[in-house]
């Protein structure tokens, strides 16, 4: 970030090509940007101004765990992606899943339908901030912010488009398809269109419907006349990834009344009874993600995935760097099995859990006062939604057929640790099913087949959106669901 033309580290790190994690959007709040200068020692590189040359230590990168897979109750539709297939005799899409903290790519043979590579990478937008309030704020704040956050999916598109062709030995023009899924603040970033009206009340996005443009004005490295298509979205934070999802979902005699939760930076939930879905969004905040805590960090190497009696385990079996969302919410549910927390969160001491001399950062790696709080804040939220879900349409916790998790931390965490640290009700357990991408599955439908649109359209039109803020009871909800139950 550039302030009154001073010229700060990650700035010029980033635009040397550097991808520096940056989760507070570059205010110096979070910690997590460090790198090392030489003769200086570890400095937040967001708030480091740059008088003279430096010799610089960047962190190494990281293979994150990134949810591609489908699941095994996705709609069947025939392969018919529509007049577009006619610009090649070859023809070839590609579906993009844009999530906040990170992006799936899946190749299409648009005759067979058959999926023949993936490709992931975390989204590179981290760097301005890991949730979407962050990055609406970095492109107000910023005069070309909406550039660079848009330059930088369309860059981070393009290196894969190229992969696709030079693996496949295709042409460009036989890239002529791109259907995309993603939350509404992604999509607006990615078409370059004002995101501002999201974050400010009443929260009304520019658009929520189906976009379609060429892929020349995206300048994107496929058929110039390629029709990009973004999936139509419910509302300013309940998107096209929930859509997607939803409307992925075969219909299932033994399913009539379900939960849809899919748990991130936010936590969409949709409750489907019949012909009825009741939705919400809840502003969860980053901590899942492993933002605003202490030592927590995205689903790369080095993370500690899961924690409890044996120890943990840490992804990419080497020391740990730090703890992701899974990893986060065993070790709460352990402090609260072991009674080492209070009923309302507070601790005598802060919980080691990996010491200095078996941890890769060499400090030991802790959950403090405020990383328990940053956790009650977030199980707290998704909790008071699903039951102002349920309230609201006259329903009990027993009374549902199933619970559907979607996105990456849904499909990790362990729900016994969920249920411990009360973010899922108990009343759950047996209940949950994990649907693995739910947004990419929907992005793949809406490519193979434009009978797709009709199955998003008819979720969208029996979907009633509830603005929780606006709900009297969800003050209270909040606040009782911020305790732990230590009874057991």
């Amino acid at each position: 970030m550039k302030t009154d033309g001073m010229d700060y580290l990650q700035t010029i790190l980033r635009d040397a090509g550097y991808d520096i994690y940056s989760p507070c959007g570059g205010n110096g709040t979070c910690g997590k940007c460090k790198v090392w200068i030489q003769g200086e020692g570890a400095v937040s590189s967001c708030v480091f101004p740059v008088t003279k040359a430096l010799e610089v230590i960047i962190p190494d990168r990281k293979e994150a765990q990134i949810l591609v897979d489908q699941h095994k109750y996705t709609v069947k539709l025939p392969v018919q992606p529509g007049h577009q297939a006619r610009l090649s005799n070859n023809p070839h899409g590609v579906a993009i899943d844009i999530g906040t903290t990170s992006l799936v790519f899946y190749l299409v043979d648009l005759i067979t339908g058959a999926i023949l590579e993936t490709r992931t990478q975390e989204n590179p937008q981290a760097n301005y901030g890991a949730d979407v309030i962050s990055r609406i704020n970095y492109t107000a704040q910023n005069e070309y912010g909406l550039e660079e956050l848009q330059n930088a999916l369309i860059h981070a598109t393009n290196i894969h488009l190229n992969h696709f062709i030079e693996l496949m030995g295709l042409r460009h023009n036989d890239i002529v398809k791109i259907s995309i899924a993603g939350n509404t603040t992604m999509l607006h970033l990615l078409l370059g269109i004002d995101p501002l009206p999201i974050a400010l009340a009443p929260f009304t996005p520019r658009f929520i419907e189906r976009q379609e443009v060429n892929a020349n004005d995206l300048k994107l490295n496929c058929h110039p006349d390629a029709k990009i298509e973004t999936l139509p979205g419910i509302s300013a934070y309940v998107g096209a990834d929930i859509v997607a999802g939803l409307a992925s979902i075969a219909p299932q005699k033994e399913f009539k009344t379900y939960l849809f939760m899919d748990i991130g930076t936010n936590g969409e939930l949709a409750l489907v009874t019949g012909d009825k879905i009741l939705c919400c969004a809840t502003a969860a905040g980053p901590a899942f993600e492993g933002a605003r805590i202490t030592h927590g960090m995205t689903a790369v190497e080095g993370a500690i995935a899961s924690y409890g009696e044996e120890g943990y385990s840490v992804i990419g079996d080497i020391l740990p760097a730090g703890l992701c969302g899974s990893g986060l919410i065993d070790v709460i549910a352990f402090m609260v099995e072991h009674k080492l927390v209070n009923t309302e969160g507070l601790i005598e001491e802060e919980f080691i859990i990996s010491k200095k001399d078996h941890s890769g950062i060499n400090e030991d790696i802790v959950i403090n006062q405020q990383d328990l709080r940053e956790v009650q804040l977030a199980k707290s939220a998704i909790a008071a939604g699903v039951n102002i879900l349920m309230n609201k349409a006259g329903l009990t916790h027993d009374q549902l057929d199933a619970v559907f998790l979607a996105g990456g931390f849904g499909n990790h965490i362990n729900t016994q640790s969920a249920v411990t640290i009360g973010l899922l009700s108990p009343l759950f357990k047996d209940k949950i099913i994990s649907l693995g991408n739910t947004s990419g599955t929907g992005a793949l439908l809406s490519l193979k087949s434009v009978l797709f649109r009709d199955t998003m359209n008819q979720v969208i039109s029996k979907t009633n959106h509830l603005e929780l803020s606006e709900e009297e009871d969800f003050a209270m909800e909040f606040a009782m669901n911020m305790m732990f139950d230590l009874s057991s």
